[in-house]
Order: C-alpha cells, then structure tokens, then sequence
C-alpha cells in the first residue's frame, strides 16, 4: 500500500511536517531576536563588560587576602543513580573533589598543578539506600499530593512506574553530599584556599530556605530530624526554625536589619553579645533605626521573638530592661554543627559495618527529603562560615544557565532609581530571553572590540529578586515576591567567557556565570554600594534601605584574580573543557567513574538474584509485568 494512502504514512509525514515548520518557525523568530540587539555593546555592554588583559596575577591582592604565594584549590561535582530491582529502588548519590594548587612567582607569573592520582588519593562522599517502591513517598515529600488545608492526600496513589520517574531522593542525597563535602574540605586543619563547585550558591540557599519553612513543611510529621538526640537534648521544631535564619556576618552588617531579616539580625546580635543582655536603645543604636516606624518595627520584632510563632517558642527573653537569648538556644550554631556531623557523618560513613537504616533513620524514623533539605541548608551555611573564617575563596559555576536576571531585573531597576542608563532591548525590540545567549551573540559579533577572556562586573545575586516600585512611585523598589527581596551583601555573581579556538576567532567558548562570597574589607565600601529604598509595608512615605553591591565603575581585584584564574584552568586543546574548569571537569570525571561502578554492582546482583534456584519462583511473582516483558522481549531479540 503506497504511504500516501496507509494510515501510518500519512500519520509521519504530518508529524515530519509538524516538526521541521516547529523548528523553521522557531529559528526564525531567534534570528529576528537576535536583529533587536544590534548596537548594544556600545550601547550599553561596553560598561558592563571587562575584558581581562593582565596575565599576571596581582601580588598585593594575594598577599593581603591570601597571606601567602602557594595556594590549594578542589572542585566538587556529584553524581546520582535511582535504579529499580524486581520491588525494590536503589537510590545511590555522592561527591568527589579533585585537587591542585598554584604557585606565584615574585613578578607574577604563575604554575598550575593537578594531584593525579585522582581516584586514589582524592576525596568523597557517598551513600546508597534501597527501598521498596511503596515506601518511597513516606521518605520523599516532593511527592506528595496535599489537600487544600495543606495535608497529606492520603487518597491519591501513583504507580510504580511514576514513583520511579519522579522520585527526587537521589537529587537531594547528592546536593547534601556535595555541601557536606565542602563544608569538610573547608573545615580540617589544612583548608583549601580556593574551592570550585558545579552549583550556584545563591539559588541553592534561597531555594532551601523556601523548602525548609515550617509553613510549607509539617515538622511533627515529615520530618526525622525532630526529636534526634545531641547531648541528651533533643533536637526540636524551635531549632530547625531560627537555625534557617542564622546566615550572615555582623562585621559585613548582614543580615541586614530590614523586611524577613529584622527578627535574625536581632537574635544573630544577641547570640554575638556577651554582656548581660541588650537594651531597646542599644538596639536602636547598633540596628541604626532612625524614626518611628523603624523603632515600632523592632519592638514588634521582639514582641514575636520573646512569643514564638506557629511551630517555634519564643528565643529571646527580657531580664529587666535587657533582652538575651534564651539559655537553650545560646548554643544552636554549636547544636547545629554536631547535627550535621553526627547524622551525616553516619549517612556518608565508610564503614561498612553501618547498616543503611542506620544511615537513613534516626530515633526509628526515616530522613525525608525535608531532612536533606535542611541539612544542605546547614551544610552549606557552615561551609560558608568556614570560609569566612579561613579566608577560602568560595566560588560556584554554572556551565548550563537560563538566568534572566541582568534583563529583567538589575538594568530596570537601575534604570528605574537612576544609577545606571540603558537596557538590553527597548520597547519593540524583542531579544532572547536568556541572559547567556544574549551575552554569547554579543561576544561573538563585537568580537574584535571584545577580548576573551572576559566578565561582566559583578552585581549583588540581591538584584534576582528586586524589581522597580510596583505602583511605579518613583525611586523605590519593590521584592519580585511577596514583596521580599533576599539577603544582600552575600553573594555576588558575574558572566564570563575563557577563550577561542585559535584556527577561527569566530569558534568562542560557551558563556558560563559564578557566583561567590562576599568578603568583609573587599566588596563593602561605601562606594561599591548601590542603595535602594524598598517600599516593604505598602508606606512609601517610610521605605527601608537596600544596599546592594555593584561593581560598575569600580576596580575589583577579586574579579581580577577568578578571571585569571579560570583562564589557566581552561584548556583549547581537550574539546570537553574548551571554556570550562579542569578541577570540576576532572571531578565530574571521577564522579561519573563511581556511577559506571556502581551501577555494575546493582546489575550484577539482580542477574545473581534471578540464578539463584531458591529465589526464582519468588522472584517471578515479586517482578512487575513490565519487567517479566522486557525480559521476555529482550532474549528474543538476542535468540
């Protein structure tokens, strides 16, 4: 039958057409995109663009961060497996480093070497827990169905061929792996200098900070970590709810004492004070509250700390005209660190001795993937602690981004407060909507007026959640959300490009982004800051202050130094790691080793389960019909 006339010719050759007028269509409109941003280098990327001309490193930067001319660095990467056995899923995560260091010569010149014994003499953590199908949903909450009250629907069943598709177990295991990791590789006697990680800092805190809040998560009941027991406490809702407020550096003046961060920036002054107790005017003085609305915002502000909310008691007490932290809570950043040493330590254990309910339960219950959340959060505040402390520079990359911030958040609310003019597309321009392929077509048309290896200045990662007044008063800003504009003056973030091939200066490397810590005597002056007015409880007559860091105009010797850095850990001669780092490309490496071995050791034991004599009746019977198919279907295509 010719295929004009049979059903299934007819059926492909629409779809074939379908799919190239999809596709013709959707080049189309990229090219017409792409049209709008001619002219906005010079425009407006010109200033916010930097191309990294030294090929020396700046010795009085190093000296006086660093303190010394031989510095260690490590990229982590992780790795994850959830693979089903007959009734069983096997959930396997983990995190590998690989390391090196850099010598600096007196004029500035510099030799970079790698550890090349990677799988022997690098560093890891990993864990693996098989469960059965139907437990899955009662360790992984990202699962559940709940009911408009926020409940549970106990109702809802999913199949196991869903459960399997959209467990999220594993994605959880292997970020806490990874953050537990740094935190370790930061917090021994011997620190790493420089540590590389294939994450975005400030989208990892913000996001579990979200998946953590006690009025998204049912703590007495989702959560195994209630109730575990430190020093014959057990650890309770009140802990795991102001533990999650407990990221900032007083000396940098965070978390600033405005919106959400008020209460923590209270209790993170009480916590630091070692006196009998502060006084509302104390208070006043060191929150720099000005004015009647500041003043009544922090006694409300206290009033909440000394009742407590919903799933927490009250922190803070007042003795006479003083207010301290109560006796309980004065110890929960040492509380918190036993918790992740003790549980985690026990979930990455080398020992094989240590069962996986061992690993998995405390107290009998299961950790959730509440749980892990939390402790990533945790893991990854005392990694950033830990590099404060040390003096590391903590630093997160992106290979793949879909980031939009720069268009539509940081150039229109500068625009908008007046401190900066020009925008990545007009009125009736349509550009791409990624910052990336933005950044990426520019680099690649004004490639003769811009040099790699290049970045944009860095912009406070704050600017991700503001946007301009959204009652358009003039010279305020609003949060994106809710009105809530994150923590500035914590993490900073730039894009930036390493090389070109060098048969063809049109062949560039992928643009990528890294966001880093924010270092006290570094990135705070005055005039590196950027204030804004944020119009937080709807009264615009009384606006609270936003300062947040941007680097344009201004020199940055950090920058200068990651610039250089990336550079000598490129490579234009291994296509895989053309503009991308060798420490996280070599750690991926060794994470992908781990995962090719482990999952010969699930395989081999369900081929060892289904040759024992003794178990294969069972096994007929405890296998889905979709594998007894598969089975089938695969001997007789190899018979």
């Amino acid at each position: 039958m010719d295929d004009d006339s049979s059903f299934i010719g007819r059926s492909l050759r629409q779809t074939g057409d379908l799919l190239l007028g999809g596709a013709r269509k959707q080049v189309d409109d990229y090219k017409s995109k792409f049209e709008g941003l001619r002219g906005v280098y010079d425009g407006v990327l010109s200033r916010l663009l930097i191309s990294a001309e030294a090929k020396e490193f700046d010795l009085e930067f190093i000296d006086r961060f660093f303190g010394k001319r031989e510095l260690t660095f490590a990229g982590i990467d992780g790795t994850i497996l959830k693979q089903d056995v007959f009734d069983l899923v096997i959930f396997f995560a983990g995190a590998y480093s690989a390391h090196g260091s850099i010598k600096i010569g007196d004029k500035g010149e510099a030799n970079l070497s790698y550890e090349e014994n990677y799988l022997e003499r690098g560093f890891g953590v990993s864990s693996v827990l098989p469960v059965y199908i139907n437990e899955v949903p009662s360790i992984d909450q990202t699962l559940l169905v709940r009911a408009e009250d926020g409940s549970p629907d106990e109702s809802v069943t999913f199949s196991d061929a869903y459960v399997i598709d959209n467990s999220a177990f594993a994605d959880y295991l292997m970020g806490l792996s990874e953050f537990y990791l740094a935190y370790w590789l930061l917090s021994g006697e011997n620190p790493v200098d420089i540590l590389l990680l294939d994450r975005v800092f400030s989208s990892e805190v913000a996001s579990f900070y979200a998946e953590t809040s006690d009025f998204r998560v049912n703590l007495d009941h989702e959560c195994g970590l209630i109730g575990y027991k430190m020093g014959g406490r057990p650890f309770n809702k009140s802990e795991w709810v102001y533990a999650r407020k407990l990221l900032g550096n007083l000396r940098l003046g965070t978390p600033a004492p405005r919106g959400e961060y008020l209460l923590p920036r209270v209790i993170a002054e009480l916590l630091a004070d070692e006196t009998m107790g502060l006084t509302r005017e104390q208070l006043y003085d060191r929150l720099s509250l000005t004015g009647d609305s500041g003043r009544a915002r922090l006694d409300k502000e206290l009033e909440q700390g000394i009742r407590g909310s919903r799933d927490a008691e009250g922190i803070i007490v007042r003795k006479g005209k003083e207010f301290v932290i109560k006796p309980q809570y004065r110890d929960i950043r040492q509380r918190i660190e036993s918790l992740v040493r003790e549980v985690c330590g026990r979930m990455f254990s080398n020992d094989p001795k240590v069962s996986y309910e061992e690993r998995f339960k405390v107290g009998g219950k299961w950790i959730t993937t509440n749980d892990l959340s939390f402790l990533s959060l945790m893991s990854l505040y005392l990694a950033i602690e830990k590099a404060w402390q040390n003096k590391t520079l903590l630093i997160g990359v992106a290979k793949d981004t879909s980031a939009r911030d720069l268009k539509r958040q940081v150039l229109p609310v500068l625009n908008y407060v007046g401190r900066f003019k020009g925008t990545l597309g007009g009125p009736g321009h349509d550009t791409p909507d990624t910052d990336r392929m933005i950044l990426q077509w520019v680099s690649l048309q004004e490639r003769d007026k811009l040099a790699v290896p290049w970045a944009s200045v860095e912009y406070d990662t704050a600017f991700k959640t503001i946007v301009p007044h959204l009652e358009r008063e003039p010279n305020l800003v609003s949060g994106a959300r809710r009105n809530q504009i994150s923590l500035e003056k914590t993490f900073l973030k730039a894009y930036f490009q390493l090389c070109q091939a060098a048969s063809e200066p049109k062949l560039r490397s992928n643009v990528l982004l890294y966001d880093r810590l924010v270092y006290e005597g570094y990135d705070d002056q005055t005039e590196k800051m950027v204030s804004l007015k944020h119009d937080y409880e709807n009264r615009p007559d009384s606006p609270e202050q936003v300062d947040v860091i941007f680097y344009q105009g201004q020199d940055n010797p950090i920058q200068r130094f990651i610039v250089r850095l990336f550079e000598m850990m490129t490579s234009r001669s291994i296509p895989e790691l053309f503009g991308h780092l060798k420490p996280l490309y070599v750690a991926d490496k060794v994470a992908k080793y781990h995962y090719n071995q482990f999952r010969g050791m699930i395989e081999s034991t369900g081929t060892w389960l289904l040759n024992r004599p003794d178990l294969r009746e069972f096994l007929f019977y405890l296998g889905t019909f979709r594998e007894r198919r598969s089975s089938i279907e695969q001997s007789r295509r190899l018979s």
